[in-house]
C-alpha cells in the first residue's frame, strides 16, 4: 500500500482542457521519467511505478494492441531529491510525482517520418508520497504466482511459429559429397574399362568401306 496526496492547487480536471478526448478501447503509452523510478532498491517510487502501471495498462494481452489506437500518452515524471528540508530539520524532501496525459497528433513533415505533436487533455495531478506499507514476503510470493497453462514445455531445438506450426532444427555434421547416395540408374553407372572412342570409330568406318566394295564386285 502507498499513500499519494493530491496537490489541490495544481489539480486540473479533464473538462478544463479543450483537446480531443480519448475513446473507449484505447490503451495508452506510458513513460516514467526520472532517476527515482530506476532505483535498484525497492522504495516508494518503484512501488508507485508498479501501481500506476497496473492502473493504466488494462488488458495486457499482446494481441489486443492496435497500433492505430495508440493515440495518447500518460507521462509520469519525478525530479531528483533536493536533499534535507529547510528549517534545520533532517527530514528528506521527496520530489513530487507529476502525472500528465497527452493526446498524440501526427502531421506531415516533408520527410518519411511524420512530425509528432502532443496536446494535454487531462487530468493533471501532482502527487506527494505518504506512508508506505510493504507486503509480507509470503503474501507477496503467493500474490505473484502465475497459474499453470496448458502449453507444453519448450523442448530443445523445437519452436512454434505464428501460424501454430512446429518447427524443428536438426544439427548435422560435415558431409562428403563423394559418399552421397544417388538413384541407381544404368546411365549413371561407370564402365569397368575405359573406352577410347576415336579408334573404334575408325575401325568401324574401314569395315563398312570393305563391305561396300565386296557388294559392288558381286553386282
Amino acid at each position: 500500500m502507498l499513500e499519494l496526496y493530491l496537490d489541490a492547487e495544481g489539480f486540473r480536471t479533464m473538462s478544463q482542457f479543450r483537446a480531443a478526448k480519448f475513446t473507449v478501447g484505447q490503451r495508452p503509452m506510458m513513460v516514467f521519467a526520472g532517476s527515482p523510478f530506476e532505483s535498484p532498491v525497492s522504495n516508494e517510487y518503484t512501488l508507485a511505478k508498479s501501481l500506476l502501471t497496473d492502473l493504466f495498462r488494462g488488458d495486457s494481452s499482446p494481441d489486443k494492441v492496435d497500433v492505430e489506437g495508440l493515440s495518447y500518452l500518460v507521462s509520469v515524471t519525478a525530479e531528483e531529491a533536493p536533499g534535507p528540508g529547510g528549517g534545520g530539520g533532517d527530514a528528506i524532501v521527496r520530489p513530487l510525482i507529476r502525472l500528465r496525459v497527452y493526446s498524440i497528433r501526427t502531421k506531415r513533415s516533408g520527410q518519411k517520418l511524420p512530425r509528432v505533436e502532443v496536446d494535454e487533455i487531462g487530468p493533471r495531478m501532482d502527487l506527494r508520497l505518504g506512508r508506505m506499507k510493504a507486503a509480507d514476503a509470503d503474501m507477496l510470493k503467493e500474490a505473484m504466482r502465475q497459474a499453470k497453462t496448458s502449453e507444453e514445455r519448450t523442448k530443445k531445438n523445437i519452436s512454434t511459429d505464428r501460424m501454430g506450426d512446429k518447427i524443428g532444427r536438426i544439427h548435422l555434421g560435415s558431409q562428403s559429397l563423394k559418399e552421397l547416395q544417388t538413384r541407381k540408374m544404368k546411365g549413371l553407372k561407370r564402365s569397368r574399362e575405359p573406352q577410347d572412342g576415336s579408334g573404334d570409330d575408325d575401325d568401324a568406318g574401314e569395315a563398312l568401306d570393305g563391305d561396300d566394295r565386296k557388294r559392288r564386285r558381286e553386282a
